[in-house]
């Protein structure tokens, strides 16, 4: 994680454009930036969100970093992370029924069987979940009044991204599954949608906080999974 002053107060103005528009009041919104080659963005329960060095060098504006961070803050805002928890602990348990059931410890099959049907239903959850996360971000940016064109625009620079440099997705891909139709899905919200329409002429695109945050963030050592591997 990066403490670094001026790095953290720029990552504060741009989310205090979001966070008063969250709906759960008790919910203290903590933005931590992490030095991490991937490009990711991630929540977990309490409101803690962190969001890697690669993905702000490589939003190009302000509007794509805003609307990944209220994407972030829909899946705190819904408790997807507190319910991927729950379904987790729920599966292992389980396996232990089963076990009961069949009066012995299951074997490795019927293990397998549990895992891969949890993980279906984890990964069903998962769409829904991003689907959800999506539409709570339009919502935030457009009472913001940042242009919500920047939510597909970031998708638009991870599909780029997905074609030159696939590794630097891998963690992305695996925590927010990137359904084909997501971008038609928002797309669409936005059209539908009267106030978000309107902001993507008239939206806040950039900021002067977020170049500099760009700029000051391309100037921290290198992050540990980008530096060259020590020779033996």
């Amino acid at each position: 994680m990066v403490h670094v002053p001026a790095i953290q107060a720029d990552l504060d103005l741009i989310t205090a454009r979001l966070t008063p528009f969250a709906r759960r009041r008790e919910i203290v919104y903590r933005f931590t930036l992490v030095n991490s080659d991937a490009v990711n963005a991630f929540a977990v329960p309490g409101g803690y969100i962190y969001v890697t060095r690669a993905l702000i060098e490589n939003a190009a504006s302000m509007d794509q970093l805003a609307g990944v961070l209220g994407h972030e803050m829909g899946h705190v805002e819904l408790r997807h992370s507190a319910k991927q928890i729950g379904r987790a602990q729920a599966a292992e348990t389980g396996i232990g029924v089963v076990g009961v059931l069949l009066g012995r410890q299951p074997n490795q099959a019927v293990q397998a069987g549990v895992s891969v049907a949890g993980q279906l239903v984890f990964a069903r959850f998962s769409r829904d979940q991003e689907r959800e996360a999506d539409e709570v971000a339009v919502g935030y940016v457009t009472e913001a009044g940042i242009n919500p064109g920047g939510i597909v625009g970031m998708f638009e620079t991870l599909q780029s991204l997905e074609r030159s440099r696939p590794s630097a997705l891998e963690s992305f891909f695996a925590s927010h599954p990137m359904a084909a139709d997501r971008m038609t899905e928002v797309n669409a919200l936005i059209a539908r949608t009267p106030a978000s329409q309107a902001l993507l002429a008239t939206g806040t695109r950039d900021a002067p906080e977020f170049q500099r945050l760009k700029a000051a963030v391309r100037q921290l050592p290198p992050p540990p999974d980008r530096r060259p591997p020590t020779p033996k």
